[in-house]
């Protein structure tokens, strides 16, 4: 009987040994991400959108309108093509938006994901409390539609977008970080 307790103890205890391991960064990229940051000069290409969960999202994924492997509170849009930018003092964006509109306006049918161009007013930029990184924040203006935008951007070229707006419910992204490069 003791041996089975120290053999499920042992087992137990490296489980949760290997849960709590975490990410490393190494000096390359940790220099490669501080350099994208200090040239105000890249992308986040989005690949799965987080929105708010809700009863019409919830409908949509019961009647799997939804991509495969998705549900209503994750969502892959790998194909979106969607992006976040960062070029010098200026961000753009279009990304593909889930969730519910809050607010009356204009409606444009054509334009129905979150899109924006301009310079950020508020921004601040500090280095992340866990491990190596960077988080960005801002305000921007689009119309009549303001976003409060927070971005994580961490050493292993990855990061996550938080976007609240004023006309819809919140919904956030993570992507892949990569330097800029004009293609255009």
């Amino acid at each position: 009987m003791k041996t089975l307790f120290h053999s499920v103890f042992a087992v137990a205890l490296f489980i949760l040994a290997g849960c709590s391991a975490t990410y490393q960064a190494t000096p390359e990229e940790v220099a490669a991400l501080d350099q994208m940051v200090r040239d105000q000069r890249f992308e986040i290409q989005a690949t799965w959108a987080q929105p708010m969960a809700s009863q019409s999202l919830n409908s949509i994924a019961n009647a799997g309108l939804l991509p495969q492997g998705s549900t209503a509170s994750r969502i892959d849009i790998s194909g979106s093509r969607g992006y976040f930018r960062m070029v010098g003092d200026s961000v753009k964006a279009d990304l593909p938006y889930f969730g519910e509109r809050r607010m009356g306006g204009t409606y444009n049918p054509q334009q129905t994901g979150v899109k924006f161009e301009g310079i950020p007013k508020e921004y601040s930029l500090e280095p992340a409390t866990k491990g190596t990184g960077y988080i960005i924040k801002f305000n921007v203006n689009q119309g009549t539609e303001a976003y409060q935008v927070v971005a994580q951007l961490y050493a292993n070229r990855t990061a996550r977008i938080a976007m609240s707006s004023s006309h819809r419910t919140n919904i956030w992204y993570q992507g892949t970080l990569a330097p800029y490069g004009e293609k255009e």
